[in-house]
């Protein structure tokens, strides 16, 4: 299985329990099915960026802690990279916005499959 899909659906759950919330409420919360919620937290699906946006909100999470191993939020530039992003975002008109967070995540997910396979 995808390391990274494993990654978010873990995120997903630990962050939901955080909250203590049960998986019935998380899927009422985010306007979704019950079994489309749980194939989120069993990493049979990936979560849309908008669902996962939802569900850093819902949960009180930083959005860039469902994507890394680590907090990114303990790394001080990393704080300061994600506010120049958001900034910058926040300018942009809300379908290209969509896009663009589309493709980066694309582009995320395809770098994390290269570092996997690159010899250590």
């Amino acid at each position: 299985m995808n390391t990274s899909k494993l990654l978010i659906a873990n995120k997903i759950r630990e962050a939901r329990e955080w909250q203590e919330i049960t998986q019935v409420g998380m899927a009422k919360k985010l306007g979704i099915a019950r079994q489309t919620y749980l194939d989120l937290e069993s990493a049979k699906t990936e979560p849309r960026v908008s669902t996962l946006m939802l569900i850093a909100e819902v949960t009180e999470r930083p959005l860039g802690w469902f994507l890394f191993e680590e907090n990114p939020t303990s790394r001080p530039c990393m704080q300061e990279d994600t506010q120049q992003l958001i900034n910058m975002l926040a300018e942009v008109p809300p379908p290209l916005r969509a896009r663009l967070i589309e493709l980066n995540l694309s582009f995320i997910s395809c770098w994390f499959e290269q570092q996997k396979k690159a010899p250590k």
